[in-house]
């Protein structure tokens, strides 16, 4: 494992000087801002528990999710593309951001990847969760809010992944990692297994991480040329006594939950689209 590190370490720099295609380096980024308010829900206290259940919808637990108008995130990310090797570098600032990197100020994703093979590509660093269809930024988020899924999953991994082409559109992915959101001073002397395995549209995944385990499968269906279905369920457990971090301390006492959610979307016209993000889940604070 030391050695695959060294040379994974070294990869930006002792290959990227002898490709033969010009190298790729892209600056992108999105601003993001909403309103908030509930249908049939408190709307003059702030967010967070009355009794035993949480005041806001689950997009108001990732940060600052008062009601009225709020700015969530700004992003901006630094990516490199080479013929072998590449890096992705995303920052982002915000309450959303202060609310998930508790752990790491400004820096959502850090990663560098070497594609070893046409069919392998190994990569090492930090990056977010691939369970269910949500991602971070707004602007690769259709459906905007997040589900309990999200907030509640686990988001932020370290470690070294491997992902393999197995054909016929099957993937396959396999890593180790720090316990889950333990992204820096790793000091349990504990590691996370997760393995995955998808074919065009359907996926099911899995992650371990000392007293908790997370099931994800997902699938997605066009209906017709301008409506399409996603479906996710996501399923986690863990011990009595396990140390929960990250927004699932406020689940402490509790032995799990299941997040099931369907993602509508209808195009309209070709600049316009709709969408409905629907859930069930037996998510609630032990009382």
């Amino acid at each position: 494992m030391k050695r695959l590190i060294t040379l994974m370490s070294l990869a930006v720099v002792g290959l990227s000087f002898g490709q033969e295609e010009e190298p790729t380096f892209k600056v992108t980024g999105s601003v993001d801002a909403y309103f908030h308010t509930s249908l049939n829900g408190p709307n003059d206290v702030p967010a967070g528990l009355v009794g035993d259940y949480f005041s806001s919808a689950p997009s108001a637990i990732m940060g600052n999710d008062d009601r009225g108008f709020s700015g969530a995130n700004a992003n901006v990310t630094f990516s490199y593309e080479g013929e072998k090797v590449g890096f992705v570098a995303d920052m982002a600032y915000g309450p959303r951001a202060n609310a998930q990197f508790y752990d790491f100020d400004v820096v959502n994703e850090a990663y560098v990847y070497w594609n070893a093979s046409e069919n392998v590509t190994l990569m090492m660093g930090r990056w977010n969760s691939w369970m269910g269809y949500e991602n971070f930024a707004a602007a690769n988020n259709f459906h905007y809010s997040y589900s309990h899924q999200y907030t509640f999953g686990p988001r932020n991994m370290n470690g070294i992944a491997a992902q393999f082409s197995l054909g016929n559109d099957f993937n396959l992915g396999v890593g180790v990692m720090n316990p889950v959101e333990t992204t820096q001073g790793n000091t349990s002397g504990d590691y996370s297994i997760a393995a995955g395995i998808s074919k065009g549209d359907f996926g099911a995944s899995f992650l371990s991480s000392q007293d908790e385990t997370f099931i994800d499968v997902k699938a997605k269906f066009d209906i017709t040329d301008s409506f399409s279905l996603a479906l996710n369920g996501n399923f986690a457990s863990w011990d009595d006594d396990a140390m929960l971090t990250g927004t699932r301390a406020a689940l402490a006492g509790s032995d799990g939950y299941m997040s099931l959610s369907a993602y509508s979307q209808f195009q309209s016209s070709e600049a316009f689209a709709w969408g409905v993000r629907s859930e069930y889940s037996n998510i609630r604070a032990p009382g």
